[in-house]
């Protein structure tokens, strides 16, 4: 995800340079951390722009579940004249974040979980993947399963799987792991094989993902018998 968001916004501020616009542009960016992936990417992208117009990044780390603080982050962005911010939400601040979009008919650009939108000024690089796994599990006949998953957007494939579970009569036992350990993790897959749970939909984001794979192999729950489905690569 960290290359895709990395050659959208070269694309996209490439385009920017390319048209009619001022000889300083304001780009703002909404990251939890300096050391997340979109963070990083969104930099990378600005250095690589050295041609007229100057981008001038108006960048704010911020709380992305805190409505409050994305409201106002927001909108001190929209006062400093921000063509376009890119960013990320959570479910708490994604319709906070649409309707102002819309309002302000500012472009927010993010690589956060898909949310059902006619929004023209919600520009989402993540496709939605839910019909596709499900095909997946369909195709391999899984019937009695285990999902594990971790954020929201994994909360919001959960609830389309689940209704498919109930049209097809899949057993589905839903796992959240937002606030495991990695000690949690290897009692979890312990549990898992007292139950025969062999078959795993792992949902969750790239961190955790790797801790989550860590175990599977100390533990060796990945030999013949064992089936994973990565939702979220």
């Amino acid at each position: 995800m960290q290359h895709i968001f990395a050659f959208f916004c070269t694309g996209f501020l490439g385009a920017v340079v390319g048209a009619n616009f001022p000889n300083n542009i304001q780009i703002g960016g909404l990251f939890p951390n300096q050391q997340s992936q979109e963070h990083a990417a969104f930099r990378f992208a600005l250095s690589q722009l050295t041609e007229p117009p100057k981008l001038l990044p108006q960048i704010d780390i911020v709380n992305i579940s805190d409505s409050f603080e994305m409201t106002y982050r927001f909108c001190s962005q929209f006062s400093k004249g921000v063509y376009a911010i890119f960013g990320l939400y959570e479910r708490r601040t994604v319709n906070m974040l649409t309707s102002f979009c819309g309002a302000l008919h500012v472009c927010f650009i993010t690589p956060s979980f898909p949310v059902d939108t006619s929004n023209q000024f919600v520009l989402q690089l993540r496709p939605e993947l839910q019909d596709a796994l499900i095909s997946i599990i369909d195709h391999y006949k899984w019937q009695k399963f285990v999902y594990i998953y971790d954020a929201d957007r994994g909360l919001s494939v959960l609830q389309k799987v689940l209704d498919t579970a109930a049209e097809k009569n899949w057993q589905v036992t839903a796992v959240n792991i937002l606030t495991t350990t990695e000690e949690g993790y290897r009692m979890l897959f312990q549990d898992l094989e007292k139950k025969k749970e062999r078959l795993v939909v792992v949902d969750c984001e790239s961190e955790r993902l790797n801790a989550i794979l860590g175990q599977i192999i100390k533990l060796e729950k990945n030999g013949i018998g064992y089936h994973y489905i990565l939702a979220n690569l």
